[in-house]
């Protein structure tokens, strides 16, 4: 199984920071998600009216690969999480 992260890249400024959004757990070995995937289930990521602009839907791997403020902040509680399972069952909000 896997995780992903949806993080915020905040470029503006040196060093940049990456902080998450969403995390997605339990995604099966031979899941390759993708941010349509994210979107089709519900979660809207963007700015400035531009659909994954300045976010980044990444898989949660080595934790020396990642960037040091991210991994930091994947200890906290400052995001959702979600199951893979939770993600693509999720209901439209008129049919539940």
């Amino acid at each position: 199984m896997k995780s992903y992260v949806v993080y915020h890249l905040i470029h503006v400024q040196t060093p940049h920071q990456h902080n998450p959004e969403l995390v997605i757990t339990d995604v099966p070995d031979g899941v390759e998600l993708t941010e349509d995937d994210v979107t089709r289930f519900g979660y809207l990521f963007g700015e400035f009216g531009s659909a994954w602009c300045n976010y980044v839907l990444q898989e949660i791997i080595d934790k020396d690969k990642m960037p040091a403020d991210l991994v930091a902040q994947l200890y906290s509680d400052s995001y959702k999480t979600v199951s893979y399972n939770e993600l693509i069952n999720k209901p439209f909000p008129f049919q539940e």
